[in-house]
């Protein structure tokens, strides 16, 4: 018995040691492995990057920004072009290039190197007249001087932290300064990239129109300022709560915003014009971007819009022959040549309803008269005109009506105009010409 129990404990306790030794041997090579497996996927990573780098036969759209949270830079289209071995081409046309090419198409060559960290670093780690005018501590002349200080420069980043890669687009962060870049695939030359994108940008920005309506469901945002490349977004036009600056960079297609943001739950950073050339919309078509140019035809200050004499009524036709006959009553040589809505310009200027007439038999020189209208918008893409028996009349109209009996014929065709129209534009982001369609009743005019 007393040998039974010395056998099994020297069994158990053998046991117990050849357990320990082999889960000591386990995790060994447990960490081992692990080890040599992070190691291996750097490295692999490295190589995808690299073939990615490499394999894009028109390089590469950087989309530049400089450091987080300084909001007063726009974005900057860079490109690139990597070669194995180190060497990168880039260019660009941005207002910060020196040696008197600011503005102009430059290419300069310089190295790159890709650098394992905890993660993978993309490093333009020698001068490059393209990109380092951002990174350099001597800010250019044109910075604002609060970036002066520290040797802060403009707070660009030549070391990019490499977040995200695929085939077509890098998502990266400045290691330094955390703004958030973008490469992409390019789709075509350097050039002609920069002319298409040119032409985008005039076609979705303007300075007589730079404001827009952010939408998503029964949400909006506004603002203003697309056109510089950094604009101000708030949560209403008037008095509003909140404004942040955003900066973006134009692309052939649109634009895209540095950061993603959010409305009605809808996330957005990119946006492309839709095929109906009507509004901007982001990548899943639940957020759109429409510009002002409602305001703007309903606005009519500095712009008249004249109307289409054939798109009148009979009545109206016969209260514009009787205008007509007034103003040659009042001076022979005077006669109508249009009416429109804007801004008159005789003594004591109104806006509403603008009558252009001849003041000499060659027809060759116009003035104007005018009477008070009041023109909204009661929605979006709505004009509601409103005429009452107290509006005034400017000091042309009234001089005239002093000796001939214009006014009553003004005031009756004034009132014919009153109503809500739904406004059709030939352009959502600068309309030169219009339709106004009566919300009720049949009048329909065209105005240009």
């Amino acid at each position: 018995m007393t040998t039974m129990k010395k056998d099994i404990r020297i069994f158990t306790i053998s046991v117990a040691l050849a357990t320990i030794a082999l889960t000591g041997c386990s995790r060994f090579q447990e960490e081992d492995l692990f080890e040599e497996s992070a190691a291996l996927r750097i490295e692999h990573n490295s190589e995808k990057l690299q073939d990615i780098l490499v394999n894009a036969p028109e390089g590469w759209v950087i989309q530049y920004y400089t450091g987080r949270g300084v909001s007063v830079f726009e974005g900057f289209n860079l490109f690139a072009k990597f070669e194995r071995g180190g060497k990168v081409t880039m260019a660009g046309n941005h207002r910060f290039l020196r040696n008197g090419n600011a503005g102009k198409y430059t290419e300069a060559s310089s190295l790159y190197e890709l650098i394992r960290e905890d993660g993978l670093v993309l490093a333009f780690n020698t001068w490059n007249d393209i990109l380092t005018p951002f990174v350099d501590p001597v800010a250019p002349w044109a910075a604002p001087k609060q970036l002066l200080k520290d040797g802060a420069g403009m707070q660009g980043d030549q070391n990019l932290v490499v977040k995200s890669m695929s085939e077509n687009e890098l998502v990266l962060r400045g290691e330094r300064y955390d703004a958030l870049i973008h490469m992409v695939k390019a789709d075509r030359d350097w050039q002609t990239y920069i002319q298409d994108t040119e032409t985008m940008k005039d076609r979705i920005t303007n300075k007589t129109i730079d404001s827009y309506y952010i939408t998503a469901e029964e949400d909006t945002l506004f603002c203003v300022g697309i056109k510089n490349g950094r604009y101000r977004i708030s949560d209403r036009v008037d008095n509003p709560l909140k404004v942040d600056s955003v900066s973006c960079c134009f692309t052939p297609y649109g634009f895209r915003n540095e950061w993603k943001d959010t409305l009605a739950g809808h996330f957005f950073q990119e946006f492309k014009l839709n095929e109906e050339n009507t509004a901007l919309i982001n990548e899943d078509g639940t957020v759109k971007i429409i510009a002002t140019w409602d305001n703007y035809i309903v606005n009519v200050r500095s712009t008249t819009w004249n109307f289409d004499m054939e798109d009148f009524s009979d009545e109206q036709k016969a209260l514009l022959q009787q205008i007509d006959a007034e103003l040659a009553a009042f001076n022979k040589n005077y006669s109508l040549a249009k009416v429109g809505l804007g801004r008159s310009t005789g003594n004591g200027a109104v806006k509403g309803l603008v009558i252009a007439f001849y003041t000499n038999t060659a027809k060759t020189k116009t003035n104007t008269a005018g009477i008070s209208l009041t023109t909204k918008r009661s929605a979006y893409g709505q004009m509601q005109i409103s005429y009452s028996d107290e509006e005034k009349l400017d000091g042309n109209l009234a001089n005239i009506g002093k000796k001939s009996n214009v006014e009553p014929a003004v005031r009756l065709f004034a009132a014919t105009l009153s109503g809500t129209y739904n406004i059709v534009p030939d352009d959502y982001f600068l309309p030169t010409e219009c339709e106004l369609h009566a919300v009720e009743g049949e009048k329909e005019y065209h105005l240009k």
